[in-house]
């Protein structure tokens, strides 16, 4: 129920904002944790886990006993013979060795690893908004560099078109740089397409808002930026320790074990009381004393070799078996770590360079020429071709600065950091 009022007030606190606002990935997240039935589901199956966990290691209900002893069939009278009785019992079965115990651990053991699944899948959860969000950011900021460099292009058709006026240049040269603009026309309507299919990506985390204004700044993230940048290939792996997929694999492990100790209590004998009490009238050959019972009972496993052995080496298997799942989930996620930090660390250089020699190329180079061509020492067909190599350089830096975030949100779920946007 929390979870559906939780929900319901987000998206009413959603619906309230002004339609102007821009969501950035912070709130994104949020939203897509808070609409995620997955981890709801998650943590009422770890709760549920839990509530069970402590009915396991109860004892079992004791049995009353109501009844009649005795009675003569042929005139059902209760002071005729000296044996009838009305009797009332009670018998107790006590659990096996320390299997009540055992099994409340192991049911403990469950629900720890239910809750850290649902920590892992929030974890994962924004890790995948984070993804998709900063691919729509890309597709954005793509599409507003080719608009701020359109401009740039109709002013250069506009410069051809007087020039033209005045014999300055051939028509030709007009229809070239209009021909550029075209071109930059159908870059910006494929930047479109690509903005729409990334937004309905985002949709399926959280729906309509993907179509919303979003912010498309990358986050800061500096802690994870200096992490990333502090490391040396490769990384400890004791820091996917106590990531909560690990912790989920670990207390799966310690519920096997807790079977296997279950197992082998299976071959102790269970006991049971009887207690109970007889009531007599009293009858021409008997005082009518009344009798009580108490009767001790256990079971004997002796024929074990089918049942509780099997049972135990079963138990034994299922251990065996987390144990190495534990150990290839490490693997596993140690290298797709490595692999996140090496792209990561890869992409900054990379952007780095961008930043801070080839952009400022481009761009240069790119004003050169048309000032050349203004001058008339270079031709029309060379201006296009820097100011369009200068689009390439600027959406290039872009797309290696949204690929290192996507990096630093792989990064940040290996790290089981929370899905906080706006976090350092």
């Amino acid at each position: 129920m929390k979870f559906y009022v939780r929900r319901a007030v987000l998206l009413l606190a959603f619906a309230a904002a002004p339609a102007h606002a821009q969501l950035d990935l912070q709130a994104a997240i949020r939203i897509a944790q808070e609409q995620d039935p997955r981890s709801a589901a998650a943590l009422a199956a770890a709760e549920a886990a839990a509530e069970s966990a402590v009915a396991d290691a109860q004892w079992a209900d004791p049995t009353l006993k109501l009844g009649i002893v005795n009675l003569p069939t042929d005139t059902f009278a209760f002071d005729e013979q000296p044996m009838t009785q009305k009797v009332i019992g009670i018998s107790q079965k006590f659990p096996r060795g320390n299997s009540a115990a055992l099994a409340g651990e192991r049911g403990a053991y469950i629900a720890e690893s239910g809750y850290a699944g649902a920590a892992d899948l929030d974890q994962a959860l924004a890790r995948e908004v984070g993804i998709a969000f900063l691919t729509v950011a890309e597709q954005l900021r793509v599409r507003e560099l080719l608009t701020q460099n359109r401009r740039w292009m109709q002013e250069l058709v506009g410069y051809n078109r007087a020039r033209l006026a005045t014999a300055q240049i051939q028509s030709q040269q007009l229809l070239q740089s209009q021909l550029a603009l075209a071109r930059l026309d159908d870059r910006i309507a494929a930047a479109d397409g690509e903005i729409n299919r990334a937004r309905g990506e985002l949709s399926r985390w959280i729906g309509a808002a993907a179509w919303g204004v979003l912010e498309i700044t990358p986050p800061a993230w500096a802690d994870t930026r200096d992490w990333v940048s502090a490391q040396s290939l490769p990384v400890p792996m004791e820091i996917l320790e106590q990531h909560p997929a690990v912790a989920a694999s670990s207390a799966r492990v310690a519920a096997e074990r807790a079977d296997v100790a279950l197992a082998e209590e299976a071959y102790k004998p269970q006991f049971g009381v009887d207690i109970s009490y007889g009531q007599r009238d009293r009858t021409p050959m008997s005082d009518g004393a009344d009798f009580a019972s108490v009767m001790l009972s256990f079971d004997l496993p002796l024929f074990h070799r089918d049942r509780q052995d099997r049972r135990l080496a079963a138990s034994r298997a299922r251990e065996s078996a987390g144990m190495l799942q534990r150990q290839n989930l490490l693997q596993q996620l140690h290298a797709e770590l490595n692999g996140a930090v090496a792209m990561a660390q890869s992409l900054d250089r990379r952007h780095a360079e961008y930043r801070e020699t080839l952009l400022g190329q481009a761009e240069a180079t790119a004003d050169a020429v048309l000032k050349g061509y203004a001058s008339n020492t270079a031709d029309l067909e060379a201006v296009i071709a820097a100011r369009m190599d200068a689009i390439e350089t600027q959406i290039s830096a872009a797309r290696l600065n949204y690929n290192y975030f996507r990096a630093l949100a792989r990064v940040r779920y290996f790290r089981a950091i929370p899905g906080d946007g706006n976090s350092k």
